[in-house]
């Protein structure tokens, strides 16, 4: 088997799209760019889908794991 890179392994080609630039701005209050199509304003990229789990069992505890859980921010 060839050995391949994490990423690549599961990796598909890209379809590049044409964006036209005009409808994209930058919206301080957010502090992320966001594109405007039909009437509609959305973020151009998301960079989390929903909550966020950590476990945090390493040497910073003594009782066992415990969990961490975070709300996305955009």
């Amino acid at each position: 088997m060839t050995q391949l890179a994490y990423g690549l392994r599961h990796a598909i080609p890209a379809t590049p799209t044409l964006v036209d630039m005009s409808t994209v701005h930058y919206d301080p209050d957010r502090q992320i760019s966001m594109v405007t199509e039909g009437g509609t304003t959305l973020p151009v990229l998301r960079h989390t889908s929903g909550t966020t789990s950590t476990n945090t069992a390493s040497q910073d505890n003594k009782g066992g794991s415990d969990s961490d859980q975070d709300y996305r921010e955009d």
